[in-house]
């Protein structure tokens, strides 16, 4: 009777195991060729095209622009609450101020006017 090691075994289930897994592995695709005269080298197109999702050089629309000063004013109106009782009415009455000039200043920019 012939007495087989254990290190014996496990490595020839070893090489059966590799040889089994060799003759079941699935084929690779070779991968497309790409065309030399092809400018983007078989990559997709970029999502931002230069010029086109670039943003527009004219300033935000009236109403874009008040709501965000409006925003703007409500934020420091909101600060100006956990100020101190001594300074809080300065505080709102220069949030006020600098939201009237900014109102002011956006009026070139309103539409129907009349």
């Amino acid at each position: 009777m012939m007495v087989i090691k254990t290190s014996n075994c496990i490595a020839l289930a070893a090489v059966a195991f590799g040889l089994l897994a060799c003759e079941r592995a699935p084929e690779i695709a070779a991968a497309p060729k790409v065309d030399a005269s092809d400018p983007t080298g078989g990559r997709a197109p970029p999502l931002l095209v230069p010029g086109e999702n670039m943003p527009s050089p004219e300033p935000p629309s009236y109403e874009v622009s008040i709501a965000s000063a409006a925003a703007n004013h409500n934020n420091a109106l909101e600060r100006c609450t956990q100020q101190p009782e001594a300074v809080r009415t300065q505080c709102e009455q220069e949030a006020n101020a600098a939201f009237a000039e900014t109102e002011a200043s956006l009026e070139p920019l309103r539409g129907n006017q009349e």
